[in-house]
């Protein structure tokens, strides 16, 4: 992650989502879990970056006629073919994976009022990529496809959608109105994997995530697209990714939320790294550096409140509470020890 936001974004606002990741209580506590889940974000990470480098040198390399164009630098096809392998593997991590291929096409989209230059040259390079993703994912569909039996975890989760189909509507704008709840007010209620209740963000975390938010909606409408600025770009795939990634939780409810958002987890603290790093080059073009070091002390000790919490929270507070110990069968685990 660190890598594809300096990339897209700038170093400083890398090194504060890595921290926030490293030290906030979801990530510390499904990367310690290490269920299945944790590798959605992994491999899909990685497929942004790759089509992220790949997308970049394209459109540094394009020339100015656009006859050309289209097809010059056809062996930069190559890591848009790699960024597709990655994705059809992501497939096979966990569900939430096969809604996640539709913020491409809808960059696309993006690109057709910003910047049609771009389309001209990536259009089909993602279509290729698209293709291959399939590819690779297809053992799995057609399984899927053959067995349907194997698919009861989704007919169980997507309750509310056969109700809305039915006519009864209640049920599914309740879920989605309640997961809405989950960054700031009112998360997970199950012990399982999180403290019952505990939203994705601490207070002051939560309102830099609004500010960051805002922040990328702004460049979404302003930024001016060149192969040196894509803040525009960066900032529509990470909040087409955050819809994607977060639309599952709406139709399941918050129940169980933290696995089912897993694919969220890298934007976590993505956007308030955002929002402070826009504060610091504000401060630093306002203030000058004086004013700019006590702010990076400042951030700083933000983490360090950050992690204090996390110990705090994971360590203490969850660990020992006794429903965890119950659901993770803590007696048994020691009857084992013991015989062992």
């Amino acid at each position: 992650m660190i890598s594809w936001v300096s990339q897209a974004f700038n170093r400083s606002t890398a090194l504060m989502t890595g921290a926030g990741l490293a030290l906030g209580f979801w990530p510390v506590m499904s990367g310690r879990q290490a269920l299945r889940s944790i590798l959605l974000p992994a491999l899909f990470v990685l497929a942004i970056l790759v089509f992220w480098l790949a997308f970049r040198n394209v459109i540094s390399a394009a020339g100015p006629n656009k006859k050309t164009r289209f097809w010059r630098g056809f062996h930069r096809l190559l890591p848009f073919i790699a960024a597709g392998i990655v994705l059809g593997l992501t497939f096979y991590t966990y569900i939430p994976a096969r809604a996640l291929w539709i913020i491409f096409p809808a960059l696309l989209l993006y690109w057709l009022f910003k910047k049609r230059d771009f389309i001209l040259v990536t259009w089909w390079r993602i279509g290729v990529m698209l293709i291959v993703m399939f590819l690779i994912a297809a053992p799995l569909l057609l399984h899927l496809s053959a067995n349907p039996a194997a698919e009861t975890r989704i007919r169980q989760l997507a309750e509310p959608l056969y109700a809305a189909q039915e006519g009864e509507w209640g049920l599914l704008a309740g879920q989605a109105l309640d997961s809405l709840r989950l960054f700031f007010v009112e998360g997970d209620p199950t012990w399982r994997y999180n403290i019952a209740g505990r939203p994705f963000l601490t207070p002051l975390f939560g309102i830099l995530f609004i500010l960051g938010l805002l922040q990328a909606l702004w460049w979404i409408v302003t930024s001016k697209e060149s192969a040196d600025r894509l803040l525009g770009s960066a900032s529509f795939l990470s909040l087409s990714w955050l819809v994607a990634g977060f639309a599952p939780v709406l139709i399941t409810g918050p129940a169980l939320s933290m696995t089912q958002t897993i694919a969220v987890q890298p934007l976590i603290y993505l956007f308030p790294a955002v929002a402070l790093a826009t504060g610091g080059a504000w401060v630093a073009w306002w203030a000058g550096n004086g004013p700019r070091y006590l702010y990076t002390a400042g951030v700083v000790l933000l983490f360090t409140m950050l992690a204090l919490v996390t110990w705090r929270d994971y360590f203490q507070t969850w660990a020992n509470h006794p429903e965890v110990r119950v659901q993770y069968e803590t007696t048994m685990a020691t009857a084992i020890d013991y015989l062992n």
